[in-house]
């Protein structure tokens, strides 16, 4: 075997670009082990498997095999934690020092603001060269954020700016095959406008965020890609609005269930706003953000206590959606406008929607943002009725 000089190994296979993890566990005494890993991936399905190489030389990695418990945890780094990443390689002991963590269900630290957790049992340890191929079983996993993961790539550390994403699980693949087919438009619409278009579509008695193109330019925003929000007034107001009398119902009976009696022909007079119109609006930063801060830590964590204070911050942004009469004179805190998008039924099966800045935006601007939407929802409505047929 031809031999293989280790700086062009590290060269080219530098140019692949790796996600970053940290492997934890505990130690005998109770205290928290973890090591920076480069190398992992998911192995099976059936069983769930995943695994990683670490040096047979690594202090850390012996650290995990020289105690008693067989459990380790795989944190899935954010792009913002290279500051973790990097502690965790660089330090001898006390990784965790000054990082916030919390024990999982099976005793192995999870790390806050991680994008994914994955409890994991040992499963086999074989020989691979100068590296040990560890797998474990799967115990547990969960989502914790829908921020960006942290990459590895010729020698840094970074990020990556997707031009569009699009969810694959949970959602029937008829839905996906025809999100492809409006993918042109959404991208189009988002490199137009320099503003983030998301796409979703209704699946029961929640709304789900299943694609989406250009990056956000609110501060802090990260992907809204795999985000649930219930189906409930103010919001998923095109559903309501263009889904026939059933969707309608079905949106109504949600009203939060202290809302004032008078609320509900607050919401039907938005309705029919919406229909008058052929789009629904969100007007109002603060209440916006609320919304989408709630609904993360909602539906991606499982924390019933969160979903119910999701229902009561969407109630509580009632009064901004589907109301303000923008002029173009006029200046507004322009958070979202979604238009319908319909199958070659007639049935509103997408929404699409161009989120604002946390600036005010001129009224003249929403406008023309909201006449550049619906042109694009057309045209997206126009490619399902002939091209997936």
């Amino acid at each position: 075997m031809a031999k293989i000089e280790a700086y062009e190994f590290r060269r080219v296979l530098g140019a692949f670009p790796t996600g970053v993890v940290i492997v934890t566990g505990m130690d005998d005494a109770g205290q928290p082990l973890a090591m920076t890993v480069g190398s992992f991936v998911s192995v099976s399905l059936d069983p769930a498997l995943v695994g990683f190489l670490p040096t047979k030389t690594s202090s850390s990695w012996a650290a995990l095999q020289n105690r008693k418990g067989t459990r380790f945890g795989i944190n899935v780094l954010a792009s913002d934690q290279e500051d973790l990443c990097r502690a965790v390689a660089s330090r001898k002991q006390d990784k965790l020092e000054g990082f916030e963590w919390e024990l999982s269900e099976h005793g192995s630290p999870i790390l806050a603001d991680s994008v994914a957790f994955i409890d994991c049992e040992m499963h086999s340890v074989s020989d691979a060269g100068d590296h040990d191929w560890v797998m474990g079983s799967v115990l547990d996993l969960f989502t914790l954020s829908s921020s960006l993961p942290l990459l590895f790539f010729r020698g840094g550390y970074g990020s990556f700016a997707p031009g569009s994403m699009a969810i694959t699980t949970d959602i029937p693949v008829s839905v996906l095959g025809q999100l492809d087919l409006i993918r042109p438009q959404m991208e189009r619409l988002s490199a137009e406008l320099v503003a983030e278009v998301s796409v979703m579509t209704r699946l029961e008695g929640e709304l789900v965020n299943v694609g989406s193109a250009g990056a956000s330019t609110r501060a802090g925003r990260s992907s809204r890609v795999g985000i649930h929000v219930p189906f409930m007034p103010p919001i998923g107001g095109v559903f309501a609005a263009f889904g026939g009398p059933e969707a309608e119902a079905a949106w109504l009976e949600q009203i939060h269930p202290d809302a004032d009696p008078s609320l509900r022909e607050h919401f039907e007079a938005g309705l029919a706003t919406v229909r008058e119109r052929g789009y629904a609006s969100g007007i109002g930063h603060e209440q916006g953000a609320g919304i989408e801060v709630s609904a993360r830590a909602a539906f991606i964590g499982k924390d019933p206590a969160a979903r119910e204070k999701l229902r009561a911050v969407v109630h509580d942004a009632a009064e901004t959606f589907n109301t303000a009469q923008v002029q173009a004179d006029g200046d507004y805190e322009f958070h979202s406008a979604t238009a319908p998008v319909f199958d070659k039924d007639g049935a509103c099966l997408f929404s699409m929607t161009v989120w604002g800045s946390d600036a005010l935006t001129s009224g003249a601007d929403v406008l023309a943002i909201v006449e550049r939407l619906q042109r694009a929802a057309d045209a997206a409505s126009q490619e399902l009725k002939f091209r997936s047929r």
